[in-house]
């Protein structure tokens, strides 16, 4: 084992990045390097031509001939100088190297889409088949799989990539991505830990967000996928209460490895370092990208302010990966296969919005005129690291052909009787947006169109292919049906035409509130910030959190989505009215309608009185059901402690009040349709005694009549407690006690006598 012990120097090497996405090789320590590359969606072209060109040591990244490339790869025809096409031919032989066959990668719908499912089984199978891709381009570690960042604030350029506001919902799904890509020897990467939600000022944006908000909002996605086993995490640009997350060392190491178990790689975001050796001090194994100097590594090694026990640590654990990891590309890439899982992926989670008179499906003899910018080829993924370049993306005009009698682009005909307007929104890494409202130059094409097919009165329906929510502005009444189909992936169009038409029953299901206008957003007045600073003054009312604790309105709620048939919930129970670890929570809901479907029957908790500020209600479980008209089936779900605990940032800790809980069943957040009550049965930090203040017992008719009777049994002086009451009623009701020499025998009695109150 000795022969593989590394010296200080290999170490350094070991810790930092030897090229833009590969990491160092040492043959004669038995470490070979490992590929990195984006991504979530599918295989970056962009960072593997640009990985090609560094590692041959050929300048041209980012220069005028890649770009010409990337644009025209699947049409080399098109390229125009001569310096394009040799750059293209290297690249083309390259390739080939990898892929003989030359098949063009998948793009697979993106995060968002994968939340608007609400199937935890799909996002597996786009796992799976993620993990073949990267296999057979040699990938090793496949980045952002998957990014479980929350959506914060509707207009983060990214916003695409994460996959819901909801951290019960996210921290359901994403940990199936993990699995997926793991399950074909991949390493899969779960980033951006913690709390990156913004592309504006991101390298080393300052956030100030309180810890509760950290531990019940913006933590679960990240402790989920590492329960599940996720190889690497990777750290954030951004400062958390003033310390960059590549430094933190509460955050990487008592938090991710000493709470949490994590056992892997903390690698960096590109360039996320900003002090090497306070990073490795603080946890964070591996600095990207390459090739990185040893130098100040070396130096901090040498003055003695480089921890070598960390550097080790970090060295090793890299080196674990890469005998773990590194293996050779196989080549092979199954379209048909994950032709497929795009497929049914984009078939789950296209959104029903609204069906004004039951305006859809359309009728399979429809002639349809179909407009928009990118209405032939949909936006099927984002810009950035998530941006796919494949030649497997399906023209929508196609798509609708092979469905109905007849479809014009661009233009009206004498037989249209169905008028489909799609909007697109880009999402793009590096810029936030500012606005959410449809430019007005595309508001005067659509209200035009409008005004025309009214004339002709032509059926209306809109397709949103977006990367987060827009301001319709009245649009949602106008237009006969709406569509959301976020960033739907390379097969999108067929599943849209095949919900048009009716082939498929939608059963998507918005993953964030879709607000009438910014104004109403949680975060409007704290995004992006001032400078370099950013105030996460919404706490834990983030989403429907806020929305409901603010009695507003929103256009579309949390969990919505409309089907071609109607869904009920009849009845909901408990197991036990009183309950100590868990409960079990059955519900009856019905296909009323006259189609077969799928429909998300969600769990939504409420503590009925708190002493920590909570949610009006919160999403602790779901379930995504298929049934035929008429059919009516009873499901279960299992509520544990978890699902009602809340975090005390003054203790500390995790806790679980006891006390009457609402727990209600519904088929979106504001469409509750059943309740029942239960009462947990069990002790907490609040439990009426001697560390209940003095205000909660005056406030209470039973505790306070207990507090009097008491004082006036043992003779002890009343005026204390109204003292305490009137000036410092925050105090304990033990400090008053105190105060007036009470014993504590006397005082236990007291306290017992306390428990017997129930909380309400």
């Amino acid at each position: 084992m000795d022969n593989y012990k590394f010296t200080t120097d290999e170490q350094i090497s070991l810790v930092n990045g030897a090229n833009f996405f590969g990491t160092t090789a040492i043959p004669e320590k038995n470490i070979s390097p490992l590929q990195l590359l984006d991504g979530g969606t599918g295989i970056n072209f962009e960072q593997l031509f640009g990985d090609f060109l560094s590692k041959s040591g050929i300048d041209g990244i980012g220069g005028d001939s890649l770009r010409d490339v990337l644009k025209n790869f699947y049409s080399p025809e098109k390229l125009e100088s001569e310096d394009a096409k040799k750059l293209y031919s290297w690249i083309y032989d390259k390739l080939k190297e990898i892929i003989p066959d030359m098949t063009a990668p998948s793009c697979f719908p993106s995060g968002i889409f994968l939340g608007s499912t609400w199937n935890p089984d799909g996002v597996y199978e786009v796992g799976q088949a993620l993990g073949d891709e990267a296999r057979a381009f040699g990938i090793n570690i496949l980045l952002g799989t998957p990014n479980v960042n929350i959506h914060r604030d509707i207009r983060n350029g990214r916003l695409f990539e994460g996959y819901s506001e909801d951290p019960f919902l996210a921290a359901s799904l994403a940990p199936e991505l993990v699995k997926g890509v793991q399950s074909k020897d991949v390493a899969a990467n779960v980033k951006h830990f913690a709390a990156n939600h913004q592309e504006t000022n991101r390298m080393n944006i300052n956030e100030f967000i309180p810890e509760r908000a950290l531990q019940e909002i913006y933590y679960p996605g990240f402790r989920a996928c590492v329960e599940a086993g996720v190889e690497t995490v990777m750290s954030a640009y951004n400062q958390i209460n003033g310390i960059p997350c590549t430094e933190n060392e509460n955050l990487l190491t008592h938090i991710l490895r000493e709470e949490w178990g994590f056992k892997g790689v903390v690698m960096s975001d590109w360039g996320a370092v900003y002090n090497p050796e306070r990073a490795v001090n603080a946890g964070n194994d591996l600095a990207m990208p390459g090739p990185i100097p040893p130098d100040k590594l070396r130096e901090a090694f040498d003055n003695g302010t480089l921890s070598p026990q960390a550097l080790e640590t970090s060295a090793e654990r890299v080196a674990a990966l890469a005998r773990k990891f590194s293996k050779p590309p196989t080549g092979i890439i199954n379209a048909e296969k994950s032709d497929k899982i795009a497929y049914e992926t984009a078939a789950e989670g296209i959104i029903l919005l609204t069906n004004q008179n039951k305006a859809l499906p359309l009728d399979k003899k429809s002639n349809i005129a179909l407009f928009g910018e990118h209405s032939q080829y949909l936006l099927t993924c984002g810009e950035g690291s998530a941006g796919i370049l494949t030649d497997r993306n399906i023209p929508l005009t196609e798509a609708l052909e092979s469905r109905f009698n007849s479809v014009s682009h661009n233009e009206f005909t004498e037989k249209t009787g169905v008028m489909v307007y799609v909007y697109s929104l880009h999402g793009q890494e590096g810029r936030d947006r500012y606005t959410i409202s449809i430019p007005e130059k595309e508001r005067e094409i659509i209200d035009n169109l409008l005004d025309s097919t009214d004339e002709r009165g032509i059926k209306k329906v809109l397709i949103l292919n977006v990367s987060g929510p827009v301001s319709l502005d009245g649009y949602e009444n106008r237009f006969d049906g709406i569509l959301c189909t976020f960033l739907p992936g390379m097969q999108g169009t067929n599943a849209i035409a095949d919900c048009l038409c009716g082939n498929i029953n939608p059963s998507g299901k918005l993953p964030l509130t879709w607000p009438k206008r910014i104004e109403d957003t949680p975060t409007y007045l704290n995004f992006p910030g001032d400078g370099m600073q950013v105030n996460y003054g919404e706490g834990i009312f983030v989403g429907y959190r806020w929305y409901d604790a603010r009695k507003i309105t929103p256009l579309f709620p949390f969990g919505h989505g409309l089907s071609y048939t109607d869904f009920e919930i009849s009845a909901i129970s408990a197991d036990s009215h009183a309950f100590t670890d868990k409960v079990n929570i059955s519900v009856t809901v019905k296909n009323t309608g006259h189609f077969s479907g799928k429909t998300v029957v969600q769990i939504y908790v409420s503590d009925v009185e708190s002493t920590l500020t909570k949610p009006v209600r919160e999403l602790k479980n779901y379930k995504k059901i298929h049934l035929e008209p008429d059919e009516e089936k009873t499901i279960s779900f299992t509520l544990d402690r978890h699902s009602f605990e809340s975090y005390d940032p003054d203790l500390s800790q995790w806790t679980f009040e006891e006390g009457y809980y609402k727990i209600s069943a519904g088929l979106s957040s504001r469409d509750i349709q059943a309740e029942c009550c239960v009462y947990a049965d069990v002790e907490s930090p609040y439990s009426y005694g001697g560390n209940t203040s003095v205000r909660i017992i005056m406030e209470n008719p039973q505790l306070s009549a207990i507090l009097k009777d008491f004082f006036a049994e043992y003779n002890l002086p009343w005026s204390a407690v109204l003292t305490s009451f009137e000036y410092t009623a925050q105090d304990k009701i033990s400090m008053i006690l105190n105060q007036v020499n009470c014993s504590a025998e006397n005082a236990a009695e007291l306290y017992r006598r306390f428990k017997d109150v129930k909380k309400k």
